[in-house]
């Protein structure tokens, strides 16, 4: 993956707009339980579990406002049970009828992850990319998942303190909306330990020093 003319940037200050370590339910996520899916908070996480056989869920809520001009979305999601197929992770950037989504997943078999934008039943990819990735742990479940934009383009990390694994300009995952959560696939049962959206405030006098994100700069603090 090679891309040019970048543009520079420096992280000045980031704002907290939201944060959830699943302590209680105040921001009012979904809590079903049926026999296709269970989601529910218990000990300062949340729990996902899908099972269907062929339909993918998603648990999700709204920002208050929209989504800032730069933004990074921090969470840590763990991997618990694994008895089907697919991926697990991120949405962000739609509606409520959620009829065009953005997602940052990863497989739950393999270390390959995938970033798309999606119409709801997967009738038609709109944008996508899905290569290998090197896991950070062998020997642990939990992943990190980062989404930042920045200056017009989209940085997207599955460690806290490696180089993003995908750049793509913002005109790819155009926004539909302000609403943002989790995805999983059938067979997957996930614990979501926490997840953090801040507004970036660039430095207005930056000195033009060429710059990539890092996760020990930009990406501490979930």
């Amino acid at each position: 993956m090679t891309i040019f003319n970048l543009p520079l940037a420096a992280i000045l200050h980031r704002v907290t707009i939201f944060e959830d370590d699943f302590q209680n339910n105040n921001a009012g996520w979904e809590i079903i339980d049926c026999e296709t899916e269970h989601s529910f908070i218990h000990d300062s996480h949340y729990f996902l579990e899908n099972k269907s056989e062929n339909r993918w869920m998603f648990y999700h809520k709204a920002l208050t406002g929209a989504f800032p001009k730069n933004f990074v979305i921090n969470a840590e999601i763990e991997l618990l049970e694994n008895k089907g197929y697919g991926q697990f992770g991120l949405l962000w950037g739609f509606t409520d009828p959620h009829h065009i989504l953005n997602r940052f997943v990863r497989s739950a078999e393999t270390e390959r992850f995938t970033v798309a934008r999606f119409e709801k039943n997967n009738h038609r990819s709109f944008h996508r990319f899905s290569d290998q990735f090197k896991k950070e742990n062998e020997t642990g479940t939990k992943q990190f998942f980062s989404i930042m934009l920045l200056n017009d383009y989209y940085y997207f990390f599955l460690h806290k303190y490696q180089r993003p694994v995908y750049i793509c300009h913002k005109s790819h995952m155009h926004s539909e909306g302000n609403r943002f959560g989790f995805y999983i696939e059938p067979g997957l049962t996930l614990r979501v330990d926490k997840i953090k959206i801040e507004r970036l405030i660039l430095k207005p006098d930056f000195d033009g020093q060429p710059w990539m994100p890092l996760g020990s700069e930009t990406l501490k603090g979930i």
